[in-house]
């Protein structure tokens, strides 16, 4: 599976006008981890193994590429972020009050800008009859491409979600490969992941957030798992829980500061979003031949999204049948484009 993607590489990062109009244009659906109706919170489940998560639409295992990855991301390319233009004496502008300018050093350094970002965020915590809005884009292959190569088809997946803040309905419209854009409203309660009242739950600490995920059964198979799977476990769920974008900002910051903690994340300057946008990123490798970036705003340090790229041939096999994946693949791309709107009405757009 060869991806076609042209990565950007020193291209400047787009002013505040262009990145806001950017945003308004973009839809993004992102539906990992999305339960249905009928689900409730999750129950503890002792296992030994765990099946790939990409954060893709439920329908079983599916490997999605959207064009061709760069060389450079085995390779570890280490191009300069670009500052957000520079002051009358020359130095790089302040972007955040209280935050350096110029780039980040490493991933610790990013996730904490990242964090300060998220926490100087104003921030009314929702009525339970309000709804937290959410728009997503991804790109995939269409259903049943099971072996991924030059020319396959992609489909892209537009979703607008609104969650009701006490966790009792969902709303979306979906768009594209999907849906046809009409509003769907659900009854029942969201997963853990998807719930406002347990995210707001847990501890804004980012040394005792993981044991306090664990406690509340809400990382399966945790205890039985060696280190590395416990640093893979948490770096997805935390993903899932940016991604969904329901999660108060002193939560999101702790999550950042507790991703860079974690072994095996390393910094990336130079990736690209769906739409093309340069990006920063932290990355690690899952499973194995899963290179994963989360993705950074080079400019204002919000989150942007995901990219999962295959570092090496890996063939997998489910009950769905055999799926392979070539190595330089790009198995999904996505953008989270609005979060955290607080709405009174399912179908309102911020």
């Amino acid at each position: 599976m060869n991806d076609l993607e042209r990565m950007c590489s020193e291209v400047p990062p787009p002013d505040a006008t262009a990145v806001a109009e950017g945003r308004r244009r973009l839809l993004a659906a992102a539906r990992g981890d999305v339960p249905r109706s009928s689900e409730g919170p999750p129950r503890t489940r002792r296992r030994r193994s765990r099946p790939l998560r990409i954060g893709l639409p439920r329908m079983g295992v599916r490997l999605v590429a959207v064009g061709t990855a760069a060389v450079a991301i085995a390779a570890g390319t280490t191009l300069a972020q670009l500052p957000h233009g520079i002051d009358d004496k020359g130095r790089p502008r302040q972007v955040i009050p209280g935050l350096p300018a110029g780039p980040v050093a490493n991933a610790a350094e990013l996730m904490d800008r990242a964090a300060t970002a998220v926490e100087s965020r104003p921030f009314t915590p929702p009525r339970p009859d309000q709804w937290i809005f959410v728009e997503h884009r991804q790109r995939f292959p269409a259903i049943g491409t099971r072996v991924n190569a030059p020319g396959v088809r992609l489909v892209t997946h537009i979703e607008r979600t609104w969650w009701r803040a006490d966790g009792t309905q969902v709303a979306r419209t979906r768009k594209g490969h999907y849906g046809d854009g009409r509003l769907q409203i659900e009854d029942g309660p969201a997963g853990w992941k998807h719930h406002y009242p347990s995210l707001a739950a847990l501890p804004t600490d980012p040394k005792a957030l993981p044991g306090a995920m664990a406690a509340k059964g809400y990382l399966d198979g945790f205890d039985e798992q060696t280190a590395r799977e416990r640093a893979e476990t948490l770096y997805l769920e935390y993903n899932a829980i940016l991604r969904n974008g329901v999660a108060p900002p002193k939560l999101e910051g702790a999550i950042f500061r507790s991703i860079a903690s974690l072994p095996g994340v390393t910094l990336r300057r130079n990736a690209v979003d769906v739409a093309g946008r340069p990006a920063i990123a932290v990355a690690r490798i899952i499973d194995g031949f899963l290179h994963y970036e989360i993705l950074v705003d080079r400019t204002t340090y919000r989150y942007m999204g995901e990219r999962i790229i295959a570092i090496t041939d890996h063939t997998s096999t489910g009950t769905d049948g055999t799926w392979r994946v070539k190595k330089g693949a790009i198995l999904n791309l996505q953008t989270r484009t609005d979060s955290g709107s607080i709405v009174d009405a399912p179908g309102r757009i911020p």
